[in-house]
């Protein structure tokens, strides 16, 4: 194997790492503006919402090489659109229930936890610096 097809190997087994990183990432900075009672700006907003959906999107793409799916014609609008329906749904079918579940509940828990994060974070700042 080359050493491109080895980075791409590579890639596509660390892209939901990737995106565990991303969301943690773009959560921190929310928790670093909401320390300081600030709105993060647009440009970030819009950043996190299309990078994410990047991300996932590419990790379909990746992954659809494994698995062999028929995708949409235009997967980007449709997964802009319908991603809480689709998510699922292609994990499913790619999957199974078992592997599904836990991969639905662990970002549920990952955007929770880092939510919760967040709180102790923001009330701990403000208790020792304000």
């Amino acid at each position: 194997m080359t050493e491109t097809k080895k980075e791409i190997s590579a890639y596509r087994k660390n892209i939901p790492f990737i995106i565990i990183g991303f969301i943690c990432l773009t959560q921190a900075v929310y928790a670093f503006y909401a320390i300081y009672d600030m709105e993060p700006p647009g440009g970030f907003k819009l950043l996190h919402f299309l990078g994410l959906l990047w991300l996932i999107g590419d990790w379909f793409l990746k992954d659809n090489r494994k698995y062999k799916i028929e995708w949409a014609y235009d997967m980007g609008f449709f997964l802009y659109i319908f991603w809480p329906i689709f998510i699922p749904y292609y994990l499913f079918t790619t999957r199974g229930f078992k592997s599904t579940l836990l991969i639905t509940l662990g970002f549920i828990a990952l955007y929770v936890g880092s939510y919760f994060i967040y709180l102790i974070g923001f009330y701990l700042f403000n208790l020792i610096f304000l």
